[in-house]
């Protein structure tokens, strides 16, 4: 055979194994196998599956902005695609001493979690942007945790179609403002030790709360001398005054150090989770429905409402449900459910148009819950 011939025969072979090429990687693109949101600047070091997880680092320049990042990635076993959670650190604390023990704890349940340094970090290189004058729900820190969002966009594994945001103290302010500014990336969050204050440098400010629409679970200390327990009563009146799902749980006795990894707490943000269809309950396949893990009764909303509101209950097993409404004297008012409810997250909705403006009490009775709320009628 010729020097030519054969010089031919390599060059069809090697155009031959590059067409073979680009039709797997087309493949494994569409099959969902290879990410098709290649980062540039994103660098991952070890396994996120592994038990200690892996870290990351993320440097480039983006419309102007410098992203110096350093962070850390846990992820479960298995190669479905799988919910998330941006997790984000308070004040002189970083990804070593919040994110990673949280990050463990909550791909147990199934969950990616990510997290970065803040400009409010100690004991580490904060990078950019922002400095350290520019703490808690700074822009600075907005797109910090953004961009979190690109690196789990970029992975290939993540469903972002369940990411869900939680953090303590000035992360909490974080979690608050990310939200609110960018509430089509999530499908439900929490915080512990947060709130809302104008008038606080590093505090959620009221206009980046307006925003948030998605369910919402809030935690405080009772004896929390470092974070007012009014200012997350303010995030949640104002929720409720938009409509916003939301629940407030307050710890009598914790200060602001106690809540940040309570069982109790954990616990909490797990079945809010669940209840909100970011993961399945334990033994539930993907594509079945979502149980609640306890009975619960949530915050009507609208709340203050005219004429009509949607009160929902969680139930985790069928049972006989006794719903009613009461006027600020006590007296029945309204019955709204009396009868066998099946499990799951279920609502009513109160037609209250033929009542006058005012506080009423609604008070649920179903296996263990015996509860009762207050709701405003403005006319």
């Amino acid at each position: 055979m010729s020097v030519s011939r054969r010089l031919r025969g390599r060059a069809f072979a090697v155009r031959k194994t590059r067409i073979q090429i680009l039709v797997w990687m087309t493949f494994l693109l569409i099959a969902g196998k290879v990410s098709s949101q290649t980062l540039h600047g994103f660098v991952i070091t070890g396994n996120p599956a592994s038990a200690s997880g892996a870290t990351w680092t993320y440097r480039d320049t983006v419309n102007g902005v410098i992203y110096d990042l350093a962070g850390v990635l846990f992820k479960p076993a298995g190669t479905s695609k799988l919910p998330a959670v941006v997790l984000s650190h308070g004040h002189l604390s970083n990804v070593t001493i919040f994110t990673t023990p949280i990050a463990k704890e909550m791909r147990n349940w199934g969950l990616v979690g990510i997290g970065t340094n803040y400009t409010h970090a100690g004991g580490v290189p904060i990078g950019s942007p922002g400095d350290t004058t520019e703490p808690g729900a700074s822009t600075a820190n907005i797109l910090r945790a953004r961009k979190c969002i690109d690196i789990l966009k970029s992975l290939g594994y993540v469903d972002t179609t369940r990411i869900a945001a939680h953090g303590y103290s000035m992360g909490a302010f974080v979690t608050a403002a990310l939200v609110g500014t960018y509430p089509k990336l999530f499908r439900v969050a929490s915080h512990g030790g947060g709130g809302v204050n104008d008038g606080r440098l590093a505090w959620t400010k009221t206009a980046q709360a307006e925003g948030i629409a998605v369910p919402y679970q809030i935690h405080h200390a009772g004896a929390d001398s470092t974070v007012p327990l009014p200012d997350d009563q303010r995030l949640d009146s104002l929720l409720q005054a938009r409509g916003v799902q939301q629940q407030i749980y307050i710890y009598p006795g914790y200060s602001h150090t106690d809540l940040p990894f309570d069982t109790t707490m954990l616990n909490r943000v797990h079945t809010w989770y669940i209840a909100h269809g970011l993961i399945p309950a334990a033994g539930v396949t993907e594509g079945e429905p979502v149980l609640p893990r306890a009975f619960s009764l949530a915050q009507n909303y609208p709340n203050p409402f005219n004429p009509t509101t949607t009160i929902e209950f969680s139930l985790p097993t069928a049972a006989h449900v006794t719903l009613k409404v009461f006027d600020i004297l006590g007296r029945e008012v309204a019955t709204l459910a009396d009868k066998l409810e099946p499990a799951g997250v279920n609502s009513v909705r109160f037609d209250a148009s033929r009542l006058s403006s005012g506080v009423y009490y609604y008070r649920i009775a179903a296996g263990s819950l015996v509860g009762t709320k207050q709701m405003l009628l403005v006319r």
